[in-house]
């Protein structure tokens, strides 16, 4: 007999659905603030609510507002990771869960009610994956020529490579992006 592993559990339960649910209640607890830089890729009217989770080079977040430093490496918390540094261990335990072992992220985008046209993700190193979360229908993501579902979906594709955009939807919707971020690799 094999020596099982046991694994303690301190976020999620280990069944796909609901533990989308509760990653969910996660993100709905982040402060979103409208975005001005990621403005130019919403096809909607309105606000754009989008956060970065993760590392960044750049220190000085405002002028004379400057990023925590991460103790590890000579770059600065992005100011979603600051505010909310459980969500690392949230999204460790959640990857290790359901993401393909060989997947690699170590940068997190949260988009709230984000309708991108189509583009491409010129920054980021091989593949990203999507995840969508909430209350919503339709809102699939067009890569290329072909459509795929979001919601409880774990869409793995090279956005660097691939346009894609976001297809309409109705409801709140948010989309989870896993990705390598040039500036920090893991």
């Amino acid at each position: 007999m094999k020596n099982k592993i046991i694994v303690k559990l301190k976020y999620f339960i280990n069944d796909w659905h609901l533990d989308c649910f509760i990653l969910w209640e996660f993100i709905e607890q982040l402060n979103f603030k409208h975005n001005r830089r990621r403005h130019y890729l919403n096809s909607k009217k309105g606000k754009t609510y989008s956060l970065l989770y993760g590392l960044t080079p750049y220190k000085a977040y405002k002028k004379n507002e400057d990023r925590v430093k991460d103790p590890n490496s000579n770059y600065y918390f992005t100011n979603c990771r600051a505010e909310f540094p459980q969500l690392q261990d949230i999204f460790d335990e959640f990857s290790s869960l359901h993401f393909p072992k060989t997947f690699i992220w170590n940068s997190v985008t949260i988009n709230k009610n984000l309708k991108c046209k189509a583009h491409k993700d010129k920054r980021n190193i091989g593949e990203s994956l999507l995840l969508g979360l909430g209350d919503y229908s339709n809102g699939g993501l067009k890569i290329e020529d072909i459509i795929y579902k979001t919601w409880h979906n774990k869409l793995i594709f090279n956005g660097s490579k691939l346009l894609h955009e976001t297809m309409d939807w109705a409801g709140d919707r948010y989309t989870l992006v896993f990705f390598i971020n040039p500036f920090f690799k893991k």
